[in-house]
Order: C-alpha cells, then structure tokens, then sequence
C-alpha cells in the first residue's frame, strides 16, 4: 500500500488560515486611520516571516520547501507585487533558516518567535526597498513603512506562540511526526 506523506498540505493549510485572518485583520484595520501629516494612512499588516519559520525550522527539506513555494505563490497572486517576489524572498529565507536550523534549539518557541520577528523583518525591509520606487511620494512612503513595520513585528510577536502551537498540533491531530514523517502511535 503506498505511504502519503502530507506534511507539507498540514502546513501549507495552517498558511492558508493565517493569510486569511491576516486579510480579515487589514481589512479591519482600515476602518481606523492614523493622521499622517495632511492625509490619513491605515496600518497595513504584513507578517511573512511568520509563513516560512514552521517549514524551516521543523520540516525536512523537501516537504518545508513544497509548503514554503506554495504560500509564496498563494501570497504572490493577492498581492500588488511583481508575480515571484514572494517566491524568491520566501525561498531565500527558507534556504537561510535550512542553513543554520540544526545549531539551534528549532523546537522552542521562544526560537521561532526571534526567528519569526527576524524572517519578518528581513522580508518587510526587501520587499519596502524593491517597491518603495513606484510610490509617488517615496520620502513620505518611509514614515508610513516604518509605521506598518512596527505594527507587524508586534503582531508577529504576539501571534508566532499560537501559529506555531498551531501547526504542531495539526501534525499531532494527523499522527505525524514533523520532521520524520512517521505514524506517531498515542
């Protein structure tokens, strides 16, 4: 009987609920408006890093980079970028994180909340620079950036512990081991 290996589907669907909270959230969000100089600006949250840190940090490779592609895609598609940013940001910090995962306590989630918060902030900072250049306004554009980026560094604090709890409970709910893969007997 051939073996199925969903690993990669259990995290890539725990992506999928976070994307779609973090839509209702922005969407939310602009109800409210922070004076900004002469106009009125929303806070916009944005918290990649928060979708490559489970795949990194506790997947094996393969099925970490399968989840990690398919999150880029989907988040590529929603948003105003040029199609593959994503996938090309998400698949260097993957890479990144692949690199060094084994010198470091990956199961703690205090770890993955730090990783997380730097995932993020290195991918928010990438993606302001490549696209701070179509603004109109780029020096005004930094102020509201800065505003966003520290509303999602604190989301991504305060959520990271539940996401993560999250995505190791579904391989507990599906009876699979992370990392291994294996039926994991209660």
């Amino acid at each position: 009987m051939p073996r199925h290996d969903y690993r990669w589907l259990i995290v890539f669907a725990a992506n999928l609920v976070l994307w779609v909270l973090v839509g209702l959230a922005n969407h939310a969000l602009t109800a409210f408006s922070i004076p900004f100089f002469a106009d009125y600006a929303t806070v916009h949250l944005y918290l990649g890093g928060l979708f490559v840190t489970y795949a990194a940090l506790r997947l094996d490779p393969l099925h970490g980079f399968t989840a990690t592609i398919l999150t880029a895609l989907l988040l590529d598609s929603a948003e105003p970028v040029p199609f593959g940013t994503s996938l090309v940001l998400f698949g260097l910090v993957h890479a990144f994180l692949l690199y060094g995962r084994l010198r470091f306590p990956r199961e703690e989630l205090v770890f993955g909340t730090v990783v997380a918060l730097l995932s993020n902030l290195f991918l928010f900072l990438a993606l302001s620079f490549l696209l701070v250049g179509d603004n109109p306004r780029p020096a005004e554009a930094w102020l509201r950036l800065f505003v966003d980026l520290v509303a999602s560094q604190l989301v991504v604090a305060l959520v990271t512990p539940w996401f993560l709890s999250l995505q190791a409970r579904a391989h507990a709910l599906a009876r699979i081991h992370p990392e291994t893969g294996r039926r994991v007997m209660t």
